[in-house]
């Protein structure tokens, strides 16, 4: 779809300016006289300008923080008894993200035209989910578009939150894995080269770690390419195995299954799993559509798998917590909790206490691993200097004891 520009004049005879979504000009032209407009220009937008919205990714990210601050704000005014489109139209002119806010106007256009929120939010799935539009569609067949608008804005703070935290976990460790690398290129490159000239030119034997250094040196040097060729190589064959179904699901269960990244995994992987079935439920979704858009927002195929037969387990009959408790990669507990929540006829905000639960471990255990990952790496990274150093001295060492 491209964006054309209008003027034209309203009933009342004013000059008004705008900018439409459409196909093609002709259906652009025909929305805007069902409006009652006496058009005066309609034209696309520049190609150059259209080119680098449709395509350009600078510019264009939403963050989970302002989708919940959007939402939040929806919220809010259609609480306040403020109209849906007036609404749409104040907060394009107030949000400060300008990607969002051509979203947020473009939602109002297709609202005017007799579209409801869901539709016009599903045409922008980059800035508003699957289970979004899903949770949106159901909160109006329910007329509580207002209640689950600020439900959903709590889940989203929630959600950024938590990924905002482990960002910040991770800042540590990344700032030491790139500080030794850079301290290992600066002494294979400008260093070590200065004083294995030296030793050679004097015609000395060298000792075996230092034999080494110069041998993996000279590689490094020679052969720097080859570590590009292979890097290029390996993802390159990784990406065409990754669109193999089979080799995916393999993968994919294989990361569920690893040691330590394994757990975290699967925590990650069920608390998404409970705060999405929860808020779709809290929505008025049926279970069963429910899961089933669950399923299609998880990227883990594996996952995915399980609760596509959790889904075809329930359309059975089964209870929720009977068949998740036995799938491989869900937990007892959650399925105890769950059990409760069915038992108690709070389904949904068990799901969430779920969701919360796994939420709080997944950020202990990341921050547990960091705090180990820190001090790991500055052990190495004292190793490789350690072993660089004595690689140096001990030539050095034997110089000296030779001379005397």
């Amino acid at each position: 779809m491209l964006n054309y520009n209008f003027t034209a004049r309203n009933s009342d005879g004013a000059l008004i300016s705008g900018q439409m979504r459409g196909q093609r000009k002709e259906a652009v032209v025909s929305a805007l006289k069902q409006k009652g407009y006496y058009l005066l220009t309609v034209e696309p937008e520049a190609r150059l300008s259209a080119v680098l919205h449709a395509h350009a990714p600078l510019g264009r990210r939403v963050s989970l923080r302002d989708r919940a601050i959007f939402t939040h704000q929806l919220a809010t005014l259609v609480k306040a008894g403020m109209q849906l489109s007036i609404a749409l139209k104040t907060l394009s002119k107030q949000t400060e993200n300008k990607y969002l806010a051509s979203v947020v106007a473009q939602v109002e256009t297709d609202i005017e035209q007799s579209s409801s929120l869901s539709q016009a939010m599903a045409k922008h799935p980059a800035v508003f989910s699957k289970v979004y539009t899903a949770i949106v569609e159901a909160a109006e067949e329910s007329g509580s578009l207002a209640e689950t608008l600020s439900l959903l804005s709590q889940q989203l703070k929630a959600k950024a939150s938590v990924a905002a935290r482990i960002r910040g976990a991770m800042v540590y460790p990344i700032f030491l894995l790139v500080v030794s690398a850079v301290v290992v290129a600066v002494l294979t490159t400008f260093v070590i080269p200065k004083f294995i000239e030296l030793f050679i030119n004097v015609n000395q034997k060298l000792p075996l770690p230092t034999r080494i250094l110069v041998g993996l040196t000279d590689f490094l040097r020679d052969f720097w390419w080859v570590f590009i060729v292979a890097v290029i190589a390996l993802v390159s064959l990784g990406l065409i195995a990754m669109r193999d179904a089979r080799f995916r699901l393999l993968f994919d269960g294989l990361l569920l299954k690893l040691p330590l990244l394994g757990t975290l995994n699967r925590k990650l992987q069920l608390g998404r799993f409970a705060r999405t079935l929860g808020s779709l439920l809290n929505g008025g979704v049926r279970i069963t559509s429910a899961i089933r858009t669950t399923s299609g927002t998880t990227a883990n195929r594996a996952f995915a798998r399980e609760i596509a037969n959790i889904e075809q387990a329930v359309l059975r009959g089964s209870t929720l917590a009977k068949v998740v408790g036995e799938q491989h990669y869900f937990s007892e507990i959650a399925a105890s909790m769950i059990a409760v929540g069915e038992d108690t006829g709070m389904l949904p905000e068990m799901l969430l206490e779920v969701a919360d639960m796994y939420d709080q471990e997944c950020e202990s255990a990341i921050s547990s691993m960091t705090n180990l990952l820190g001090p790991a790496m500055i052990v190495i990274l004292g190793l490789v200097i350690g072993f660089v150093v004595m690689a140096i001295l001990l030539p050095i060492f034997e110089t000296s004891t030779m001379v005397g």
